[in-house]
């Protein structure tokens, strides 16, 4: 027995479209081919994993209420590249979020929240990172909460 690899998060979410265009547009993912549902929704690919965003019915619990945020999920971590090229485009589209390095690990890390209010940690191995980046500047301090 062995596990491989997460094939997909399952994201709720009231605004399929307003989700999608975050996971798109704001972090770079595509969209893969999803099979007819009775259910609003769209398959996301990166790499070998994908986000599932389900929307309308599928999107509420049992009692009709909506849950945004991770819930018993704090985050959701995923492997990037290209530290600064993600900073740049954050800023320009003025978005709120945050940085961290762990050094020990060799690792700069950028926090943001989607549109559901769900923490995304892109994390970065500073030695795959261009020559000449910029990485974590410091003068973004992280604090748990500023969004």
């Amino acid at each position: 027995m062995r596990l491989v690899d997460i094939n997909h998060v399952a994201i709720r979410t009231l605004d399929v479209e307003k989700t999608n265009r975050f996971y798109t547009e704001i972090l770079g993912m595509s969209f893969a081919p999803r099979p007819p549902m009775d259910f609003p929704g769209s398959w996301l690919k990166m790499g070998g994993s994908m986000i599932h965003v389900v929307g309308g019915k599928c999107a509420l619990n049992p009692d009709g209420s909506f849950t945004p945020g991770g819930a018993a999920v704090d985050h959701i971590s995923i492997a990037a590249e290209g530290f600064d090229a993600y900073v740049d485009h954050f800023t320009a589209k003025r978005l709120d979020w945050r940085e961290n390095q762990i050094p020990e690990a060799g690792i700069w890390q950028l926090m943001i929240r989607d549109p559901n209010n769900i923490l995304i940690e892109l994390n970065f191995d500073r030695k795959k990172e261009p020559s000449g980046s910029r990485g974590v500047s410091g003068k973004r301090p992280f604090e748990l909460g500023k969004f």
